[in-house]
């Protein structure tokens, strides 16, 4: 009985000893560390300080805009209204290459208080704001009936009312202010800067046409400091705080995104293919000014600022830094290759369009060259979300 006791009492022990020495051979779990973490670090913050520069730039641009709009409207002359122009030309020199900052829900286009539509919104019909040559009584300007008042209030809450073409204020807004309709296949719009002069003047209810335009550039500042101050890095809990400290993988997301949406559906599509099918310069984005060349070409130009992590601002001051173009090679450099390739014969696509482009949707000779752009932006859209993909990002 005792022998086999202690036979039991072998085996029991043999068994608590190998089941003791399995578990300690277990190799235990060891949490991933990213070896490029730093490196996706340093894009973030690239990625932040341009966007400042950028938004910076277009700032102080339109801060030039409302002081040649300002003097303007005090003393009209054929002079002062030309000045207003080319600062209005300067400062979308600098505004379009900021659209690559947008559609990743950011501070221009958040759903919540995002202010582009005070900012870009477009296409616009005329017609809701001043007079055309089928309405010469028509608009916001020669309504006093409804709209006794001109102010912010009341132009902030005209825009969009009643449809999404009833632009009111912005850029475009601006725009037919200082040029007015295009009709001519030859030159932009040709508005006699006579339609301010509360003497002797041109068209009616000039006070109120140089009351509109003040005011509109004042909620147009108001949009664009709203956004750059999201990015000053001098201001403590704004959204580029917020971005430097999202998980890499989301900010990278977040980038990416910009650079499809841009270059597909909004670039090759609605700015550009939309007018190219309808052959309509209504649905092109600067119509009255004829400057529509210059905003598909300053997009796409951003975007590959963005994608190579450099902007030259207004002052010469290069602001550079660790950029997608420098990551992605680290994954996969064929796809690398491939998105840098596309953005720049995307762009020389874009410069052989016909100019104006309001002749380049109508001209059968130049119409192959508009689609040609379209369709080298679509395929840039594909090498993005190919390079998206080293990072395990798919939408």
């Amino acid at each position: 009985m005792k022998k086999v006791f202690a036979l039991s009492l072998f085996f029991s022990l043999a068994f608590v000893a190998c089941k003791k020495d399995k578990k300690t051979d277990q190799i235990p779990d060891i949490a991933y560390v990213d070896p490029n973490a730093s490196k996706k670090q340093q894009v973030k913050e690239t990625y932040v300080n341009m966007a400042f520069a950028v938004y910076d730039d277009t700032y102080q641009g339109t801060i030039a805009l409302k002081t040649a709009i300002n003097a303007f409207v005090a003393n009209p002359t054929s002079t002062g209204f030309q000045t207003c122009k080319q600062k209005w030309l300067d400062v979308r020199e600098i505004y379009g290459l900021t659209e690559t900052f947008r559609f990743a829900d950011g501070p221009i286009d958040n759903e919540a208080d995002g202010p582009e539509g005070l900012i870009n919104a477009w296409p616009m019909d005329e017609s809701y704001v001043d007079y055309t040559v089928s309405s010469p009584t028509t608009g916001i300007i020669n309504n006093l009936t409804a709209y006794p008042v001109i102010n912010q209030a009341t132009l902030i809450q005209a825009n969009e009312n009643g449809g999404e073409e009833n632009i009111a204020i912005g850029f475009h807004a601006i725009e037919f202010l200082l040029w007015g309709q295009d009709l001519s296949a030859s030159s932009a719009g040709v508005r006699p800067y006579t339609d301010y002069l509360t003497t002797g003047g041109t068209a009616s209810n000039q006070a109120r046409r140089g009351q509109y335009l003040n005011v509109t550039v004042d909620i147009l500042i108001a949009g664009l400091k709203q956004v750059r101050d999201a990015w000053d890095p001098s201001i403590s809990g704004n959204y580029r705080e917020t971005f430097l400290a999202l998980e890499n993988k989301i900010a990278l997301r977040k980038i990416f995104t910009s650079l499809k949406v841009l270059s597909g559906f909004e670039l090759s599509g609605e700015r550009i293919y939309t007018a190219y099918q309808n052959q309509n310069q209504e649905d092109e984005q600067s119509c009255f000014s004829d400057n529509t060349h210059r905003d598909i070409y300053l997009n796409a130009k951003g975007m590959q600022n963005l994608y190579n992590g450099s902007y030259t601002r207004t002052n010469s001051t290069v602001v550079s830094g660790y950029a997608l173009k420098d990551l992605v090679p680290l994954y996969d450099v064929n796809k690398n290759t491939e998105v840098v390739n596309y953005l720049a014969s995307s762009i020389a696509k874009i410069n052989l369009i016909y100019i104006p482009f309001d002749q380049a949707i109508v001209l059968p000779a130049e119409r192959p060259k508009v689609l040609a752009a379209v369709t080298e932006l679509q395929a840039l859209e594909t090498k993005v979300i190919a390079a998206a993909g080293v990072f395990d990002i798919t939408w």
